[in-house]
């Protein structure tokens, strides 16, 4: 029996923290080195687009609400065939992509502690199956504190910076359309995320209303952390903190939090991984709780405790990552990848609910926004490993085949006869 539902403020807890990432710390450095002045530029452009993306898997979830997620609009749009390719393509992805996010936070932690550690990694692991088994309720008071700390901690910081040791603000950095180009590739990862909500949508009360307030406030929270951040690693002058350039995120903090800028990168860092994972942990431990429903997963994985938490699905999963754990300590995978297999499979996921959108949705603006994010995802795709990209295609193709036989089995027979 499931206990009470979340409301937007909660929801906007488990979205804000995981979109935001270990992106929101690695990747302003990055940009600002790749374009300088026009960093700030790209971000905005980027922002405008995760809004448009976060607005498409809304409309998409206020109209199929439930913990399949995409899944379900893809049925819809696509058959039984593509639901399923589509939970698979998911559910892959996260049986493999949260250990290398838990090694970042175990690096940043290790950073911090002075002591590298397989245990940490572990530690952090047994930290996320105890969040996750907790209630919808208390679940998103936790990723609401740890989203809201993050925000504080980072906005205060780099708004401190900013007032105190702005630098230059002009464009003297000569426009490279080639480098701007890839620094756009390299943001469109901030989009991929919102696509994961849609599992949490069954848990919610007044879905319509919760969805849209809940997207609309994450969307204006993130924006004016990513804005902010970017333009404190451009605008903020090192030489007027007193301080070595980095390169790093600890630049902006400095001036707020002097000597405990760095500690406090590693623990923010590994609050947004832990983010992160419980977040996707969570939510797909619910699809496999509903595919299991559907009778498409053996029947014990739809059980449920009191508190309406998927436990058995996530037995299952937890024993997935600790073997994943155990493979990579034994250096017979590497993290390099398990993340090119995981990203390759949370954009073949992401994909298919756009072809969804598209197909489901009637306004035109949305139908072109899913034509336009769709080509984004395939450029992405094309820098995948190409081993997994055939696997997805292999495995896109096969089902296609499997939905055109399923729809015309009759003129299959003929063809068989004659």
């Amino acid at each position: 029996m499931r206990k009470k539902k979340i409301g937007p403020i909660l929801l906007s807890g488990l979205i804000i923290g995981p979109i935001l990432g270990s992106g929101i710390i690695i990747l302003p450095p990055l940009i600002f080195r790749t374009i300088g002045d026009y960093a700030l530029v790209a971000w905005l452009l980027t922002m405008i687009v995760s809004f448009v993306f976060a607005a498409v898997f809304g409309r998409l979830y206020i109209r199929f609400p439930g913990d399949s997620g995409a899944a379900q609009a893809v049925e819809q749009a696509l058959g039984k065939p593509f639901r399923n390719l589509g939970a698979m393509f998911l559910i892959i992805a996260v049986c493999l992509g949260p250990i290398a996010v838990l090694s970042t936070a175990s690096d940043y932690l290790s950073l911090w502690t002075g002591k590298d550690s397989p245990f940490i990694l572990l530690a952090l692991l047994m930290l996320v199956y105890a969040a996750v088994s907790m209630s919808i309720a208390s679940l998103g008071r936790l990723s609401l504190i740890l989203s809201s700390s993050i925000t504080l901690l980072l906005v205060s910081g780099a708004l401190h910076s900013l007032l105190v040791a702005r630098g230059r603000i002009d464009f003297s950095t000569p426009f490279q359309l080639p480098a701007f180009g890839y620094s756009l590739l390299l943001l469109f990862w901030c989009l991929v995320g919102w696509e994961v909500i849609g599992n949490y949508t069954g848990e919610v009360r007044q879905p319509k209303k919760t969805i849209h307030r809940a997207i609309i406030f994450s969307c204006l929270v993130i924006a004016v952390v990513s804005l902010t951040v970017a333009a404190a690693v451009q605008w903020v002058d090192p030489e007027k903190l007193h301080v070595p350039v980095s390169g790093k995120l600890d630049l902006i903090l400095s001036s707020l939090f002097g000597s405990q800028a760095k500690p406090l990168i590693a623990l923010i860092t590994a609050a947004l991984c832990l983010s992160t994972v419980i977040m996707v942990i969570g939510g797909v431990s619910r699809l496999i709780a509903a595919q299991a429903d559907k009778g498409i997963f053996p029947a014990p994985l739809a059980y449920r405790n009191k508190k309406g938490v998927p436990v058995a699905a996530l037995s299952v999963m937890f024993s997935v990552h600790l073997t994943v754990f155990l493979l990579a300590e034994l250096r017979l995978i590497t993290l390099v990848q398990i993340i090119a297999i995981a990203n390759t499979f949370f954009l073949g996921n992401a994909f298919l609910g756009l072809v969804a959108a598209f197909r489901l949705l009637e306004e035109k603006w949305i139908r072109w926004s899913s034509v336009f994010l769709g080509i984004g995802l395939l450029s992405l795709l094309i820098f995948t490993a190409k081993w997994v990209l055939v696997a997805i295609v292999g495995m896109t193709v096969w089902t296609w085949l499997r939905t055109v036989h399923a729809r015309h089995p009759a003129s299959s027979i003929r063809k068989k006869e004659h």
